[in-house]
């Protein structure tokens, strides 16, 4: 059961996006316009695969195994990384079929494939990374790994399709353009096209590219584009935590700033963190407004969809109907067997 200031800071979350977000997309638009070639519909050769993976950007890709599972198996299916989890994939030696990125912020995305422009004095402003319980070089923060990643995306970017959403900040378009990735372009699907004033319809019109469901997060949008834009059978998810681990402080959460200003408290209570117990490990995590809101839309899709996901991130808080809790290695057996 969740508290009444925890279901009214929730339900006010989409509403806080589009008011945020709204000039930003429709400019990051405008600017990517004359960089759209391809768009998701030129896809064709990917799709009704009958298994695919899902790797989304959570910290249980740091302290489960799954990513190594992963890298060690024999799975053969479609791999689709998030922009967050690319550098952790190349990094254990897994190169994605399909990479998605989504956010428009201008700066932190570039971040997930070397930032060519970072100076030292970006590192002392933004502690984005250093908040959230990512990758141990991340949290690092310095220009030295900054360079490492940058060689390395450009490395292994021509093996992997980007689904790009016009949205993205059109210095990161030109950083993947650089980087050498094959792009697909796509814009996401924030309100009703038919309705006055449309958000989505002016994307559209600006750009000319389809748009698909995201559940405001780039996880759902992977996991969205795998099922029904490749029409991939089986679907499994890691990495898709929507939540943390119950010893992980609230003031390291993704969104604990945000929360602040929007209660003007310094300190949030636990009313805010509401604990949820894992159906397959047992294990006690705890979600915030925003990430359960993720969560209610994805259940909302899977639900209205009739299909069936399959959640190998071993943690976090996602399960309900239509959603099979299961390890990795069993997703992989089960698939590799038929």
């Amino acid at each position: 059961m969740t508290s009444v200031i925890f279901n009214t800071v929730k339900d006010q979350v989409r509403q806080i996006g589009v008011d945020w977000h709204s000039e930003e997309i429709i400019s990051n638009s405008i600017k990517n316009r004359s960089s759209v070639e391809k768009s998701i519909a030129d896809i064709k050769e990917d799709r009704k695969s009958e298994q695919g993976i899902v790797i989304s950007a959570g910290p249980s890709l740091h302290y489960s195994d799954t990513l190594d599972v992963l890298a060690q198996s024999d799975f053969c299916g479609i791999k689709i990384a998030v922009d967050g989890s690319y550098l952790k994939c190349l990094k254990v030696g897994i190169i994605p079929d399909f990479i998605l990125t989504l956010d428009p912020h201008p700066t932190r995305p570039l971040r997930w494939f070397g930032d060519p422009g970072l100076k030292e004095k970006d590192l002392l402003t933004d502690d984005y990374y250093r908040r959230q319980d990512l990758d141990i070089d991340f949290r690092q923060n310095s220009l030295e790994q900054n360079y490492e990643h940058i060689s390395l995306v450009n490395e292994y970017a021509r093996q992997s399709k980007m689904i790009i959403s016009a949205t993205v900040c059109n210095v990161l378009t030109k950083r993947l353009e650089n980087a050498g990735f094959d792009l697909y372009w796509w814009i996401p699907l924030v309100d009703n096209p038919d309705e006055y004033n449309s958000l989505t319809r002016r994307m559209f019109d600006i750009t000319g590219v389809q748009a698909f469901n995201t559940g405001g997060n780039v996880g759902t949008a992977a996991w969205v584009f795998a099922k029904f834009w490749l029409g991939i059978q089986d679907v499994a998810v890691i990495g898709m935590d929507l939540g943390y681990k119950a010893e992980m402080p609230y003031e390291m959460t993704q969104t604990y700033p945000e929360l602040q200003e929007l209660l003007g408290q310094k300190r949030l209570s636990s009313e805010l963190f509401p604990e949820m117990k894992n159906p397959l490990t047992s294990e006690v995590f705890y979600t915030d407004p925003t990430y359960y809101w993720y969560r209610e839309n994805l259940l909302e899709l899977i639900k209205n969809s009739s299909t069936t996901l399959y959640n190998c991130t071993q943690g976090g808080v996602l399960f309900g109907e239509g959603i099979k809790n299961i390890y990795l290695k069993d997703f992989i057996e089960r698939n590799y067997h038929g």
